[in-house]
């Protein structure tokens, strides 16, 4: 019998390219495009059901997603068949990625901007050294 930690680890070795564009590599169960997994066991095997949504509307990544998931999770021992369904009627949301992930992206982009010298501000806090001119700082 597999179990739903294996299934996942699985999901995560397919690497959503967006993640590596934003220099932080993450698998798709990760990224929070993992909508459902449900796994039903039956005398051949189990039958691993899964939802996978996509981060816009327009992304192309669906089904080679689809396809991947397919292949690994057809792989495993034990699995006698795979159903997997693409969702594109929910957005995908930055909150739907699994905290671990949102907190190596934070590390990630809070290294890269201090090696770069750049500072972050956000709008309406009370410093205002953007808004300053060259005569004022000194």
């Amino acid at each position: 019998m597999i179990d739903e930690a294996s299934v996942r680890a699985v999901l995560n070795t397919i690497v959503d390219p967006c993640s590596v564009v934003a220099g932080v590599a993450a698998g798709i169960d990760e990224m929070g495009l993992v909508r459902h997994l449900e796994m039903c066991e039956g005398p051949q095997g189990t039958t691993v059901r899964v939802v996978i949504g996509v981060t816009e509307p327009g992304c192309l990544m669906g089904v080679p997603f689809a396809n991947e998931t397919q292949k690994r999770l057809r792989a495993l021992p034990g699995v006698a068949s795979v159903e997997v369904t693409l969702d594109h009627a929910h957005d995908w949301m930055p909150e739907d990625m699994s905290r671990e992930y949102q907190d190596r992206l934070a590390a990630s982009r809070s290294s890269r901007r201090a090696a770069l010298g750049i500072r972050l501000t956000r709008r309406g806090a009370e410093d205002d050294t953007a808004a300053r001119t060259c005569t004022d700082r000194t």
